[in-house]
């Protein structure tokens, strides 16, 4: 999907789900809207209002996901600004035991602050990285919001393939209530907020 903006059906949610991930962030097959699991719970918010299928029986162009079997928790004393997003979730993993040039699930819960973030709406038929974008979205910006985030820090190999390029972290917004996501394209992170990271027996 990031290298040639294919937003074909690569997976069924119900089967991805089944295996039992605890995080997973995604899209929508034909760039209809965003995928995002958190503590094993599945989120799905569909660019456009209107009927659309059950979650569990619609299909994925992307879905990334890993399993944590227990948390380590960080609690943020500071605002994070979004250009020191990803150099803290490394610099946060090392501190804790986890090598940052490893993948690795991550949540946070608490609020997102100077934020950018859509919802897809349909492809445009353009690779990632080309002069326009994948697909038609739903924009939303903004100071803070509170919420949580769920999303992977991916080693190299991984980059353009999980992520956008030149991104290390592919990573989604979820409503308070659960019922809403959107994909995170600027993020940062207000004081107060917990960061969870895989205790070290985690795989």
């Amino acid at each position: 999907m990031m290298m040639e903006g294919d937003f074909s059906a690569k997976v069924a949610i119900k089967t991805a789900i089944m295996s039992g991930p605890t995080v997973g962030v995604g899209a929508v097959s034909g760039a209809r809207g965003e995928i995002t699991i958190i503590d094993g719970a599945l989120v799905v918010s569909y660019g456009k209002p209107g009927a659309h299928p059950v979650p569990t029986a619609d299909t994925a162009s992307l879905l990334a996901t890993a399993s944590c079997k227990a948390w380590q928790k960080v609690k943020i004393d500071r605002d994070v600004a979004p250009q020191d997003i990803e150099p803290f979730i490394a610099g946060a993993a090392r501190a804790h035991g986890i090598d940052p040039s490893s993948s690795f699930p991550f949540e946070a819960h608490g609020a997102i602050a100077h934020f950018v973030m859509h919802i897809n709406i349909a492809p445009t038929k353009g690779a990632h990285g080309m002069n326009e974008p994948m697909a038609i979205t739903v924009v939303r910006k903004g100071v803070e919001l509170p919420g949580d985030v769920a999303g992977l820090y991916v080693a190299d190999d991984l980059m353009g393939i999980v992520t956008h390029f030149g991104e290390h972290a592919h990573s989604h917004w979820i409503a308070p209530d659960h019922r809403a996501t959107a994909h995170l394209d600027r993020w940062g992170l207000k004081a107060g907020t917990t960061l969870l990271l895989p205790a070290r027996t985690s795989t």
